[in-house]
């Protein structure tokens, strides 16, 4: 059963198509770039994984990684441009916001760089700004759609979540240095990753649901990603293995949410 309690968290890779434009400020284009990115995340906020696509209601914002402030090429920038649940977009990532600094230097660089608005890949001289962004400490944030690696090591810095621990934490597949570690908790942290119980619920509603249906797991619509990897875990499983899975955690899950809610 190991294999089941920490959960990946994937990349968020976006297909643009190739016969529709993506930008900010046009509403055509705009409506494509907010399609592919709600494919892209599975209609789930790229930051804290909570639903944003809920019965057809679309309530994600799209969010520039690089505060499109510095630069009006940010603005249009595609691969700059994520999508983010209201909380995250206007409140979390925007704390600390005026301490990020980036030198006119550096802007003038990415400025005369020789990407332009229908570009749907990093070009190197975002990559450059990118880089500088990430070097204040006010900016550890793993950046989305496309990630972050660490300085040290090159690796992505990934998420998994721990379902007996209810916890975000860095990944277990790759080496990181203290470094890393510690931007990757300073994003957790950001972000209340570990500090809401939404994810803990909306998963013992889906055991519960599972074991009242004898094994046979629910199709309808949780309010975070962790469910639906979790779900994605089980296929293969029998409807025997379900239920003792979800049995088992279950019990797990609901005393550690008491034990978690007592102590708030």
């Amino acid at each position: 059963m190991e294999d089941l309690l920490l959960i990946d968290i994937p990349d968020f890779s976006v297909e643009y198509e190739s016969n529709m434009r993506c930008g900010y400020s046009s509403k055509k284009a705009r409506e494509n770039l907010r399609k592919a990115l709600e494919r892209a995340s599975k209609g789930y906020c790229m930051y804290c994984y909570k639903r944003i696509v809920v019965d057809g209601n679309r309530q994600g914002h799209l969010e520039h990684a690089i505060e499109k402030d510095f630069s009006e090429k940010l603005v249009e920038c595609v691969p700059n441009i994520g999508i983010a649940c209201g909380t995250c977009n206007l409140s979390y990532k925007k704390e600390d916001q005026q301490h990020r600094r980036i030198s006119e230097d550096e802007i003038r660089i990415f400025e005369r760089g020789t990407c332009h608005a229908d570009c749907t890949q990093p070009c190197s001289q975002y990559d450059q700004l990118k880089s500088v962004y990430l070097n204040n400490e006010a900016a550890h944030i793993i950046l989305q759609p496309h990630g972050v690696r660490g300085k040290e090591t090159e690796n992505p810095l990934k998420l998994q979540y721990d379902i007996l621990r209810s916890k975000f934490q860095a990944s277990n597949k790759y080496k990181y240095s203290e470094c890393e570690r510690g931007f990757i908790e300073d994003h957790i942290r950001r972000f209340r990753l570990n500090g809401e119980q939404e994810k803990t619920r909306q998963l013992i509603a889906f055991l519960k649901d599972t074991i009242d249906n004898d094994g046979y797991y629910s199709k309808m619509e949780y309010n975070h990603y962790i469910v639906e990897l979790f779900a994605g875990q089980l296929r293969g499983k029998t409807r025997s293995e379900i239920l003792k899975i979800c049995s088992f955690l279950y019990i797990k899950a609901v005393s550690k949410f008491h034990s978690d809610s007592s102590l708030s």
